[in-house]
């Protein structure tokens, strides 16, 4: 389900071009570090975008042990994703079908619903500027976000 209406702006950039003080989400997540464990059984692609995604959610203190499964969801989501763009790249759009027609490469459906889930997740996740400005928490650790 989406939300109504343009994606807000994100936060930082409310506050350099002077929004007001009463528009700017103070309550954007700066959550305690809790690092969530790899599953052996991630295949070795997975588990790069495993770690290239965990060190950014790390850096940007979003970082959760209770987000390991959606996070292994869009690992495999990105991999799958790289590899139906190499089919796609090495076959081309259109394929043979069945009876000597041209057909839509069905790696293309990959691609695609793996491009939609890879945007579903990176949201949930806070990856996108527009996720992030709509993130709250219960308490500020007290960094005034305005300083």
């Amino acid at each position: 389900m989406t939300t109504p209406g343009p994606k807000p702006t994100p936060t930082h950039l409310r506050i350099v071009r002077g929004v007001r003080p009463d528009r700017v989400n103070l309550a954007e997540p700066k959550p305690k570090k809790a690092k969530p464990k790899c599953p052996g059984w991630l295949s070795d692609d997975a588990k790069r975008v495993w770690r290239r995604t965990t060190k950014q959610l790390e850096l940007m203190g979003l970082l959760y042990e209770a987000d390991q499964d959606i996070i292994v969801a869009y690992a495999n989501a990105v991999v799958n994703y790289e590899r139906a763009t190499r089919m796609v790249d090495e076959q081309g759009v259109l394929v043979e079908g069945r009876r000597d027609g041209q057909v839509s490469n069905p790696a293309v459906r990959v691609q695609r619903d793996c491009a939609q889930l890879i945007r579903q997740f990176a949201s949930e996740l806070g990856l996108t500027p527009s996720s992030r400005s709509r993130l709250t928490v219960q308490e500020n650790d007290g960094d005034d976000i305005l300083d």
